[in-house]
């Protein structure tokens, strides 16, 4: 039996964090949580930290959480209140934790991956702007032969959803995306070509928010924020972009995708957080280390989802 896969997730919680790790935690089985950073994104970094305890708790992951970068790199942080609401979760009230947040994610993650017993490795599921990673590696690059893979949300081959061009999460901190990118790691990027696709329509949406399980309740209720919200008001289903790193952890048939160079656009025009992907099909110099997931089989997406979330509330 295929041991379990220690998993690091950066995020910024928000909505679709949120489901992420409503999908992770419905599967014990798989993966094995080492802790959960924070990055300032979808909201204040005081914010997203309080959300990520107090979704460790309620979904009963019970793992260390540690608060990391308050700014992208070189720019003021761009919060996405309108999509996620006040609190970043839709306005949906969890429990509030007992357990406190660790300072600094970046000396988190450098510890947990350096802590590891000879020949392991984790893999990085970041689900926010890259800050925190590409920190970790420009100062610690000794956790490179730590890293299994790094299976990111951010980024599309084709258009964007902040711009024109650029999705949210690479939008947001560029400089800290290239650094990633051009690290040689494996990664997996989870764009919006096929995250676009993945999420909850709102019979779905309505049906888990009037449900008796207290996770289908929480998760209901966020994505009827998220369906009433400018970004989705009017469309027939909510995209839950995040979700999608661990759904390819699990279930990467659903997905197909092509790897290729990635590089990302830093400069102050009009294309800044663009990710620009080759996929002229010519043969490369260079074995690429990015797999660009490019289509997702959205009513898989769905019903693996809905599983997920009954789970857990038949377990908690």
């Amino acid at each position: 039996m295929e041991s379990k896969r220690k998993i690091l997730m950066d995020c910024d919680p928000g909505v679709d964090d949120a489901v992420a790790l409503c999908l992770a935690a419905a599967h014990p089985e798989a993966f094995a949580f080492l802790g959960i950073t924070t990055v300032a994104g979808n909201q204040t970094i005081e914010k997203v930290t309080e959300n990520a305890l107090r979704l460790s708790g309620f979904l009963g992951l019970n793992v260390p959480v540690a608060m990391g970068a308050r700014t992208p790199l070189l720019r003021a942080p761009l919060t996405a209140s309108e999509v996620h609401g006040k609190n970043g979760l839709g306005n949906v009230e969890l429990p509030a934790s007992a357990q406190t947040a660790r300072e600094h994610a970046v000396l988190f993650l450098r510890d947990a991956l350096c802590g590891l017993p000879a020949g392991e490795q984790a893999t990085l599921v970041p689900t926010g702007p890259l800050t925190n990673i590409a920190l970790m590696l420009r100062v610690f690059p000794e956790v490179r032969e730590r890293i299994a893979q790094i299976v990111l949300m951010g980024g599309a081959a084709c258009g964007g959803n902040i711009t024109a061009t650029a999705e949210f999460n690479i939008y947001e901190d560029p400089e800290a995306a290239a650094i990633v990118f051009d690290s040689g790691l494996p990664v997996v990027m989870c764009g919006l070509d096929a995250t676009a696709k993945c999420g909850l329509d709102r019979a779905a949406a309505d049906a888990l928010a009037g449900g008796t399980g207290k996770v289908s309740r929480a998760v209901g209720g966020m994505l009827q924020f998220y369906l009433n919200a400018g970004a989705y008001r009017g469309r027939p289903m909510a995209s839950i972009h995040d979700a999608s790193t661990f759904m390819y952890l699990l279930h990467p048939e659903i997905y197909s995708g092509c790897r290729t160079t990635v590089r990302v656009d830093c400069s102050e025009g009009f294309n800044r957080g663009m990710t620009v992907c080759d996929l002229r099909g010519r043969e490369p110099a260079a074995e690429p280390s990015v797999t660009v997931l490019l289509d997702a089989d959205g009513a898989k997406f769905q019903e693996y989802l809905l599983d997920a979330v009954r789970t857990l509330d038949e377990r908690l």
